[in-house]
């Protein structure tokens, strides 16, 4: 029995001693790494940037939104931090980060759609934040408070990686040593899709929640910072079904732009919820003469 519980006990030993060691060299790589996702990009932003025309999304603004087209028409600096999955309470979570690396917004653009009914946030997001817990006060405050397992994710060596592999694990951390970079101009932002799904198929929601939290949170917060911020709704194609939630929706949201519609021909769409290229440029001039043109 002596015998058995001194090798128990070894195990345990070397059980932690890994788990920290892994924690270290893990958390290294991510501190000293070049942006590999928008959340990072974020992180390297300071003071001196400064953002006229900020679009946040989900897909259907990375793909939607071309800032270079944008930039050459206002003379002005704009940028697309839509990413894939994201919802209402991540972009909440992007507004605070910025505000915390003091970027100035003076034009916030927030793609508004069917996202109105999740109060959850994306675990896309929500993983890449997880290696900057213990040194970024933003994500710190916003996982104690949203996820359920902040006490283990904080505290417990080694955990945050172990359970979310697929997004920041081994993979991640050989590529952040190696400083390899991905195709994407973080700068820009915009993400270009090709080719056109004709038989893509979706339907919205029947019904509109009657209240979004982080909706309302971002209101605030915009309210509070002086933000000018404004919601739209980028194209959808003709197969998709039950847009009268986009007018429900439309009743519900102050300062929202309906340009569901917009993109008449279905050719110019990837699949019904989001365009290709050529579309994304249509668009992106729909949104230049309705909207920044104006100002």
């Amino acid at each position: 029995m002596k015998k058995f519980l001194k090798y128990l006990f070894f195990i345990l030993v070397v059980t932690f001693a890994t788990a920290f060691l892994l924690e270290y060299i893990y958390s290294s790589s991510f501190k000293n790494a070049v942006a590999r996702n928008k959340t990072r990009y974020i992180l390297t932003l300071t003071e001196k940037d400064t953002i006229d025309y900020l679009f946040l999304g989900s897909s259907r603004v990375e793909n939607f939104i071309v800032t270079k087209k944008i930039e050459e028409q206002t003379k002005k600096r704009a940028l697309n931090l839509g990413t894939q999955g994201a919802k209402l309470d991540d972009i909440y979570l992007y507004l605070l980060l910025l505000k915390n690396q003091k970027v100035v917004m003076n034009n916030v653009f927030i793609q508004l759609d069917y996202i109105y009914n999740f109060e959850s946030n994306s675990l896309n997001i929500r993983s890449q934040m997880l290696p900057y817990l213990n040194q970024n006060k933003v994500f710190d405050a916003y996982l104690k408070q949203k996820d359920s397992n902040y006490f283990y994710l904080k505290n417990i060596p080694f955990y945050r990686y172990a359970i979310n592999d697929y997004s920041i694990g081994f993979r991640e951390v050989f590529n952040n040593l190696r400083s390899k970079k991905t195709k994407m101009d973080f700068t820009d932002g915009f993400v270009p899709v090709y080719g056109h799904d004709p038989n893509s198929k979706t339907n919205l929601p029947g019904k509109i929640l009657d209240r979004n939290k982080s909706y309302e949170e971002i209101i605030s917060f915009c309210k509070m910072n002086n933000i000018n911020v404004k919601f739209f709704c980028s194209p959808f194609s003709s197969k998709v079904n039950n847009k009268k939630y986009l007018k429900d929706l439309s009743n519900k949201v102050e300062n929202f732009y309906n340009f569901s519609e917009t993109i008449k021909d279905d050719k110019k769409f990837k699949n019904c919820s989001h365009l290709n290229e050529e579309g994304a440029h249509e668009f992106t001039q729909v949104f230049i003469n309705s909207v920044l043109l104006l100002k």
